[in-house]
């Protein structure tokens, strides 16, 4: 095939192709090119600038598992057109209606990998939308694919991300298992990427399940493997854990050190998200600390809510944005803005957490208290019961301190003064 492969858009027909393909499997540049080429030149031929020669191209398809073949367009596929269309569309709300369409289409191919990855795409624009019952099925499904198809990038990819949305929705058990087979189908890959990703996820499952003393011994030997070459947003992902993880067994300082080394992080320019999703876990460790340090909390809301004006967030983003505003104004005594937050949340914030969901309720019986409401408090003995029932102790503790503090709620209403 490489002598045909002479004409600009030859090139650039086999780049896309070898892109497509590369990113199919899960695999970065760098484990493509392996040691036959160099990523630099790997990255030349995706670009269409070089063409292949006959014996990278033996290599390409070795690394890849496919024939020459494979390189040809495949320009009739409604797949591959809805996941070319979706890359012009970024995070538009429309992105996700024209994946489903083409996924809902007769199959015109045998493609299970480029099936994989318009589902994955698709689970990434759900979960932007805060559309967390769709995208849960569709991770479900996923891991059956990768499955079927056998690659084991996409096994652990699938897993990892099914095991962190099960953990969000509180289950735990099931959530553990899957992200306790990411790790080992990851260390047998030997891929350190998806191996940090899988263990960030299965600590902080660790950490919910109660098990802080594991979940703090992976946590500590992450952060001892960092080296110079792992990825900036890779580290950030280990500090934020690493503090999440000494936050939940009461280490303040040590907490604060790691968050304040991830914030650190030069991430903004590259990955505006990860920048916004930092502050906001940030703002969240202040608030939860003791005593809490509304300041600092209330600095990182600002730095976000100034964020919003440049960045298009996420639907999920902004309702964790409120939730941590609605705290923070009745922490603050601003109850009239608590109250006004609450209400804008609605009944059930779709995308919020387990942990963060018992805190909106724990905070709107607290709100309903500093108005009056007495019933209020068997509510939240009830709920810090519940938490304390079920082994999370930090979360327990948290419930029976809003109590005590709510007894003796603040005296100014800055709201109505």
């Amino acid at each position: 095939m490489s002598s045909q492969v002479h004409h600009t858009s030859d090139q650039l027909q086999f780049g896309r192709r070898l892109r497509t393909l590369r990113l199919a499997r899960g695999m970065s540049q760098a484990e493509l090119a392996g040691t036959e080429i160099s990523a630099t030149y790997l990255s030349r031929l995706e670009s269409g600038a070089r063409p292949p020669t006959e014996r990278v191209l033996s290599h390409l398809c070795d690394q890849l598992g496919v024939t020459p073949a494979a390189f040809q367009p495949s320009t009739g596929s409604t797949l591959a057109r809805a996941l070319a269309t979706v890359t012009t569309l970024g995070e538009a709300p429309e992105a996700a209606s024209v994946l489903e369409e083409a996924l809902q289409q007769p199959s015109e191919d045998d493609d299970l990998a480029l099936r994989w990855q318009v589902q994955w795409v698709l689970a990434r624009a759900y979960h932007a939308q805060g559309r967390s019952a769709e995208e849960f099925r569709l991770l479900e499904e996923l891991t059956e694919l990768s499955d079927e198809i056998g690659l084991p990038e996409l096994r652990v990819r699938s897993r990892t991300q099914l095991a962190r949305r099960e953990r969000s929705a509180g289950n735990l058990v099931s959530s553990l298992a899957r992200a306790g087979d990411a790790v080992s189908l990851a260390e047998s890959l030997g891929h350190p990427h998806h191996l940090m990703e899988a263990t960030l996820v299965l600590i902080s499952i660790e950490a919910e399940s109660g098990r802080l003393a594991e979940a703090r011994a992976r946590a500590d030997q992450l952060l001892e493997s960092l080296g110079d070459h792992v990825p900036v947003k890779a580290r950030v992902e280990a500090l934020w854990t690493a503090a999440t993880v000494r936050g939940r067994q009461g280490e303040g300082p040590a907490a604060i050190e790691a968050m304040q080394a991830a914030i650190a992080q030069p991430v903004g320019s590259e990955d505006p998200t990860l920048w916004l999703r930092l502050r906001l876990a940030a703002a969240s460790l202040y608030l939860q600390l003791d005593p809490r340090d509304t300041e600092r909390a209330r600095q990182h809301l600002d730095e976000a809510g100034s964020a919003v004006e440049l960045i298009s967030m996420p639907p999920l983003h902004q309702r964790e944005l409120w939730f941590l505003q609605c705290q923070l104004a009745y922490y603050e005594g601003r109850l009239g803005t608590a109250r006004d937050l609450s209400e804008r949340l609605g009944e059930r914030p779709e995308g919020l957490g387990r942990r963060d969901l018992v805190r909106l309720q724990l905070l709107r019986h607290r709100i309903a208290i500093s108005g009056g409401d007495r019933t209020a408090v068997s509510e939240m003995k009830s709920l810090a019961t519940r938490a304390q029932q079920s082994g999370d102790a930090d979360l327990a503790a948290e419930a029976w301190r809003g109590l005590v503090e709510s007894l003796t709620p603040p005296t100014d209403d800055p709201d109505h003064g």
